[in-house]
Parts: structure tokens; C-alpha cells; sequence
């Protein structure tokens, strides 16, 4: 199976791969805003996707959130290796995602969670966001495991 996701997320994983701890990213759409959110997850994701959480957001809001996240610097056990070091390309390549949905100028940005359905592992951290800009929808999902 190849793998289709966006460059720059491979790129950010390999990046963040580390002492039990790896990274997962993707971003699904565009995709049709009209959908309820749940109908857009079950057609993009998985026949699975059941929802928990769902809460008004902001773009600022989201993408500090994601950033924190994704700069995440673990613990003693577990987390990215030599982080510092990195943060300057990892930022970078995350403001080229922002940047290519849109994400700063959106209409609608909302989290949400998953009951049921989510495409990865999470363990240390994950986001799930659904983004409607420019008459695009994106849902935008990232985690972290072990």
C-alpha cells in the first residue's frame, strides 16, 4: 500500500520519531462542507467513525493547539530525540500545511474527538479538527504513540 499522505507530514514524523514515540499526521479533503460532520468522517476516514467532543474552535486556537502538540517534548521514557534541534524545520514544514488549507483565514473550525473509528493510536496526544475555508472542508488528524 503506498502511502499518499502529505510530504511534509512524512518529513514531521521522521523528525519526531524517537524513544518510544512516534508520530502520525493526515489530512483528509477537500470534501463537501455541506455534510453533517459525522457523514464527512464516515465517507473520508472509516464506516466506523463514531464522534465524542465536539466544541467551536478558532483558527488561532487550533493552530497553537497542533503546534503544541506536535512540539511535544516527552519525558525521560519516551518522546521526540534532539527536539530542539528540529523545531525550526518541523514549524516550518506545519506553517507550509497551515498555509495550504487556509487555516488562518477559515470560517469554521471545530475539534472533535472520537468515540469510535479514529485512524491511529493515540497515547500521548492527539487533535482532530474539522476546518471549512475558502469553500473547502479539511479534517486535519494527528497523533502520538508508542
Amino acid at each position: 500500500m503506498r502511502d499518499t499522505r502529505l510530504e511534509e507530514f512524512k518529513r514531521i514524523e521522521y523528525l519526531l520519531y524517537g524513544i518510544n514515540y512516534e508520530v502520525w499526521l493526515n489530512l483528509y479533503g477537500p470534501a463537501d462542507g455541506d455534510l453533517g460532520l459525522d457523514d464527512a468522517l464516515k465517507s473520508l476516514i472509516s464506516k466506523n467513525c463514531e464522534l465524542s467532543g465536539v466544541v467551536p474552535s478558532s483558527p488561532k486556537e487550533a493552530i497553537s493547539e497542533i503546534m503544541d502538540m506536535v512540539l511535544y517534548k516527552g519525558d525521560i521514557g519516551s518522546g521526540p530525540l534532539e527536539l530542539e534541534s528540529k523545531k525550526a524545520e518541523i514549524t516550518e514544514l506545519m506553517n507550509k500545511v497551515f498555509s495550504s488549507i487556509d487555516i488562518e483565514n477559515a470560517g469554521m473550525v471545530v475539534e472533535f474527538g472520537f468515540k469510535n473509528g479514529h485512524p491511529a493510536y493515540p497515547v500521548f496526544w492527539d487533535f482532530a479538527y474539522d476546518i471549512h475555508s475558502n469553500g473547502q472542508r479539511w479534517i486535519f488528524i494527528g497523533s502520538s504513540s508508542d
